[in-house]
């Protein structure tokens, strides 16, 4: 493996996380030499704006305008405090990320058609494709940035649910694990990049032995019986609610409606629309009768709105990242 690549990964991905996704030439070549020449040979970092001003190399303090080029590889500089500096022209500029080209790398990797291809969240999600790794079993593939942001994950999560891929779906991102505890994609196979996938040429090099690997997002961070939590963040990777810190094991018919009544934009359905979504085949499809064995978890989580003929998911407070 080349350590290389590895550090151009790394840095690749701490760039996508920023606001602007752009870094300093000096800064570059300093801190991040060799990554860096694999970014730029890759024409995965580009040339961003020329900067007019700039800190002065000197004393590192003031702000120097950029006077004039001296040579195509060195500038003059007015500071404040120093006068005339002369500096090296990388200086002045900056490179950022070339986002397309870091998701058509992501698809060369993943071996998928650009056709495929769907931006969801303009520059922060994307839905790259589906593949098969076995017979009659599709995954699809989503990239996301800053998906510690609840806003990014939420867009995210909505549009995993409507496009009923919530369990046959990985999610790549250039975030770091564990995601907060409460994020809206908590249960969904959330892998960071850096860990499954390296910079090739013109592709990510991922890891045959890494894709394995479990990758659901884990809460193991909280302890739900000692802060004595209401949660339904456990109902997807664990089977499981939890009411003022008791944990309830949930039945896969249980799972199954809860999982419809979070998957869905609302929070709501209809008898018709949940009986569907959960997959019963009863004739007189119950949704209260399904909690008989466990009243409680029913009471704290679903409420029926007469008026409306519809199941409503009740959100405890600390789950209300769900919600825009």
């Amino acid at each position: 493996m080349s350590q290389t690549q590895v550090k151009a990964t790394a840095l690749l991905c701490r760039l996508l996380e920023r606001d602007k996704p752009e870094i300093n030439g000096q800064a570059l070549v300093t801190d991040h030499a060799d990554a860096a020449t694999h970014l730029l040979r890759e024409r995965l970092l580009v040339l961003g704006r020329t900067l007019d001003w700039v800190t002065c190399p000197e004393c590192s303090v003031e702000t120097a305008r950029v006077m004039r080029e001296l040579s195509p590889d060195r500038i003059a500089l007015r500071c404040p405090d120093c006068a005339d500096v002369e500096a090296l022209r990388r200086l002045r500029e900056t490179h950022k990320v070339a986002l397309q080209r870091v998701i058509a790398a992501l698809l060369n990797g993943l071996g998928l058609s650009a056709n495929g291809l769907k931006p969801i969240d303009h520059e922060l999600t994307w839905r790259l494709g589906t593949t098969e790794p076995s017979r009659g079993k599709a995954l699809t593939w989503y990239f996301a940035r800053r998906l510690s942001r609840a806003d990014v994950a939420v867009r995210l999560r909505e549009q995993i649910a409507l496009e009923r891929t919530t369990t046959s779906c990985v999610v790549l991102t250039s975030s770091e694990l564990p995601l907060p505890p409460a994020s809206p994609v908590v249960g969904f196979d959330v892998r960071s990049l850096p860990n499954v996938a390296r910079i090739g040429q013109s592709r990510f090099e991922f890891f045959a032995e890494r894709q394995a690997l479990p990758g659901p997002q884990t809460i193991a961070e909280v302890d739900p019986v000692t802060t004595a939590m209401t949660t339904l963040q456990y109902v997807r990777a664990h089977s499981k609610v939890f009411v003022d810190g008791v944990g309830h094991a949930l039945e896969p018919r249980q799972q199954s409606i809860l999982l419809a009544l979070i998957d869905d934009l609302d929070h709501e359905l209809d008898k018709d629309a949940l009986k569907s979504a959960c997959g019963s085949q009863a004739q007189r499809f119950s949704p209260s009768k399904e909690f008989d064995r466990n009243p409680l978890v029913y009471k704290t989580f679903i409420r029926y709105l007469r008026d409306d003929e519809r199941y409503a998911l009740i959100i405890p407070n600390g789950d209300r990242t769900w919600r825009r």
